[in-house]
């Protein structure tokens, strides 16, 4: 018995003091297919983020700038919405697709406040009307055409336009507006009534263009009265003798050759006149009004009734006098104050004069008559003035003549 269990012993001894065998796992590459090859080739999933991030923000930029343009209203301002809508979301999509996997709630919100965004001016401007979507703007006057332009912003489908002369309707129009704008012109002739402001500036009518539009908003704006002084009514005639002085032997003598003329055409006091030694009471130094219109100037000399000299016809466009010079002179210049007028000849220092020869026969009132024929007039397109001197030459001392008025 004993020597059974000594064996058992000596047995599991042998068994526990051997070291057990060391065991190696292997594990086989398995070749799986790449679902994205594209991903392994740009550089694997640590590249996504970047380009998602510019996706992302070329979406939220996209949305802003649309968002401003949208503010523009009309059909414009929906194609601008529509436009936003597609390129920025679609970029804020894509940028979630890149990461990988979509977070549905924050892809939600993201598409919510876009569409905030993108929508609310628009919305702002087309659904809540109010008078302030509605302007009058550019209201100027074009001296070649002789028309008064003016433009209807707002985003109404149509607008009623008219202009009004202290309260009275003398002009109508309707129109359908383009992309929230609509050019209007008016001929001046069809809403003059009379000159807006009088020769010491103060206001005598109020232009004022009023306009609806068909979403119930209105505005109105008064024309600036400058624009509309356009009558001229009167004027002063002003001369200077010319003297030429020659030898006769041991002696010289000076003589008149002739005048020189200016005439002021517009909108003049009427206690404006004439004064002695061929001057007048109209200076530079009172502030009258700028006149423009559209008018012209006849210019005689009279003597006893009878025509003795014609200026060719001078014609006023804006501010802007012309004329054909007979003697190749002078023939045009502002009638911003003085204007000098042709002669038929010039002295031998050059200055360009009327001949004395050339309208002067006798002693006497000479008139110097000027016919102002306006195109837009308030009662008559027509106005005369006079000034008269009396004019002695053939003397002695001509040079010392006074020209006293008559």
């Amino acid at each position: 018995m004993g020597g059974l269990l000594d064996k058992a012993n000596a047995t599991k001894e042998a068994e526990t003091d051997e070291a057990p065998a060391p065991v190696t796992v292997t594990k086989e590459a398995v070749n799986t297919p790449l679902d994205n090859p594209g991903l392994l080739v740009s550089g694997g999933a640590s590249g996504s983020p970047d380009n998602a991030t510019k996706f992302s923000l070329a979406g939220w930029v996209i949305i802003l700038a649309g968002a401003i343009l949208s503010l523009q209203g009309g059909a414009w301002g929906f194609a601008v919405v529509g436009i936003v809508l597609i390129a920025g979301i679609g970029a804020i999509v894509q940028a979630e697709r890149m990461k990988g996997e979509i977070n549905q709630i924050k892809l939600g919100a993201s598409i919510f406040v876009a569409l905030l965004i993108a929508t609310t001016p628009y919305a702002a401007v087309m659904l809540v009307p109010t008078n302030a979507s509605m302007a009058i703007t550019d209201v100027a006057l074009n001296e070649d055409t002789n028309q008064l332009g003016f433009k209807i912003r707002g985003t109404m489908s149509s607008v009623d336009v008219s202009v009004e002369a202290n309260g009275i309707e003398v002009f109508t129009d309707s129109a359908d507006m383009a992309n929230d704008v609509k050019n209007f012109k008016v001929d001046i002739a069809e809403i003059f009534t009379a000159n807006a402001r009088n020769y010491e500036g103060g206001q005598l009518i109020d232009y004022v263009i009023k306009a609806s539009g068909s979403d119930g908003s209105s505005e109105e704006v008064t024309i600036n009265h400058d624009l509309l002084v356009r009558e001229a009514k009167n004027g002063g005639v002003r001369f200077a003798h010319v003297l030429e002085t020659t030898n006769q032997g041991s002696s010289t003598e000076t003589e008149v050759i002739g005048i020189q003329i200016e005439i002021a055409v517009g909108l003049y006091s009427d206690s404006e006149e004439n004064r002695d030694g061929g001057g007048h009471t109209i200076s530079s130094d009172v502030n009258y009004p700028f006149m423009s219109g559209d008018y012209t100037i006849g210019l005689k000399i009279k003597n006893s009734g009878s025509t003795k000299w014609t200026h060719s016809t001078i014609s006023v466009d804006g501010d802007t006098a012309s004329w054909s010079s007979p003697g190749g002179g002078s023939s045009g210049g502002s009638m911003r104050g003085w204007l000098a007028v042709s002669g038929d000849a010039q002295s031998s220092s050059g200055v360009e004069y009327l001949d004395k020869d050339s309208f002067y026969s006798t002693n006497g009132c000479y008139d110097f008559e000027v016919t102002i024929t306006n195109e837009v007039y308030e009662e008559s397109p027509i106005h005369v003035f006079t000034n008269s001197w009396e004019i002695y030459w053939d003397t002695a001392d001509d040079e010392d003549a006074s020209y006293s008025t008559c």
